[in-house]
């Protein structure tokens, strides 16, 4: 089953990286990386929810219970003081990020252009 996924994964890969240099001149490649930043910017909120959310389970990482937040694992939104502090430092950190990168752009003529 191990070596399946592996062969398939490596098939889907180069099916995808066929297409991406097939297709190139007419992807729009700045969309395209900026959607997957933004993808993977939520996908590290979910993960560090459930991250804490697992820690708790096994012990490692006291519970401190949150009434008034509901829970959507699915969205790895869980009723603890833990992992609600985990995502809003991450939201925090992507959001910072996002602006920093945002504001560090090199402009036409600018010192950072060559």
């Amino acid at each position: 089953m191990l070596l399946a996924g592996a062969g398939a994964a490596i098939s889907l890969l180069a099916v995808i990286a066929w297409a991406m240099l097939r297709y190139s001149r007419t992807l729009p490649i700045t969309q395209f990386f900026r959607y997957s930043s933004w993808l993977m910017a939520a996908l590290t909120v979910v993960l560090a929810g459930k991250g804490v959310a697992a820690l708790q389970e096994a012990g490692i990482i006291d519970i401190a219970p949150l009434a008034s937040v509901p829970r959507i694992s699915m969205l790895g939104l869980f009723p603890t003081f833990q992992s609600v502090l985990a995502q809003l430092l991450m939201l925090a950190v992507i959001v910072i990020g996002f602006a920093w990168n945002r504001r560090a752009k090199p402009r036409a003529g600018g010192p950072l252009a060559y």
